[in-house]
């Protein structure tokens, strides 16, 4: 039971942080603004690191079916 709400706590904040960061990558390319490369950089690394906490916090498949 841990291991699902850790997968669902995972996905959410992957979809956060990603989404997010979807909406911060164009201000890097508007000319004559400075844009918050640390923002952006930590934006990244959070969906990085959700992702590759999804792979070890999905729930186990069990193939009981017999088939």
């Amino acid at each position: 039971m841990k291991g699902k709400w850790l997968f669902v706590f995972g996905l959410a904040g992957m979809t956060v942080s990603a989404s997010a960061l979807i909406l911060l990558i164009p201000s890097l390319f508007d000319s004559g603004e400075q844009g918050n490369f640390w923002g952006i950089g930590v934006l990244a690394c959070l969906a990085v690191v959700f992702a590759v906490g999804l792979l070890y916090w999905r729930p186990s498949t069990s193939s009981s079916d017999g088939g």
